[in-house]
């Protein structure tokens, strides 16, 4: 009879390793992903904002214009973010 309680407490403890383990890679995963995404946003933003600078004489309302759109994408991303999370 005791080892049918070894038996079962290892089976258990085995499972539950693995789902840590499989949670763990799928976290992992969405953080890789949301730090690609935010660099590659980030990225475009600045070098819109470099190419605008450069271009003589610099257009402040375009510039503005690139902030509120950086400002409204990231708004989106964290949202999104946050959904994902929420429904993961």
């Amino acid at each position: 009879m005791n080892s049918l309680y070894t038996v079962t407490t290892l089976l258990a403890a085995v499972a539950l390793i693995g789902v840590t383990g499989a949670s763990s890679q799928q976290t992992s995963a969405i953080i890789d992903n949301w730090k690609e995404e935010f660099r590659v946003l980030t990225d475009q933003f600045e070098d819109a904002i470099s190419d605008e600078v450069d271009q003589k004489p610099i257009n402040n309302d375009t510039i503005r214009m690139l902030v509120d759109d950086y400002k409204t994408n990231l708004t989106e991303f964290f949202e999104n973010s946050t959904n994902l999370n929420a429904t993961g």
